[in-house]
């Protein structure tokens, strides 16, 4: 089975603190929750992610029942096997 026909793909170990951190770069809402975006966080996280930071973010489910707290570092290493996996699979087919 490939990866696009598996829907927990993304739901499970590194993949997860991967979809976290989409969330936190870009699904941020305002206090009254109206959606809020910010080009300047958005840089500033993928600039720390880039260079493999030890500085920690905390990340947090939808509902708010998990909280995780990660390095930049630890999230990049996912990237990079998360990719890593992209490609293998891409290139066995």
């Amino acid at each position: 089975m490939g990866l696009n026909l598996d829907v927990t793909w993304s739901e499970t170990g590194d993949r997860y603190m991967l979809k976290l951190f989409r969330d936190y770069l870009f699904h941020t809402v305002t206090e009254d929750g109206r959606p809020w975006l910010n080009q300047s966080h958005i840089v500033q996280c993928l600039n720390k992610l880039d260079a493999g930071t030890l500085e920690k973010v905390q990340l947090m489910s939808r509902d708010e029942q998990s909280v995780l707290v990660v390095t930049y570092a630890e999230l990049k290493h996912c990237l990079e096997q998360a990719f890593s996996e992209l490609v293998a699979a891409a290139t066995s087919v």
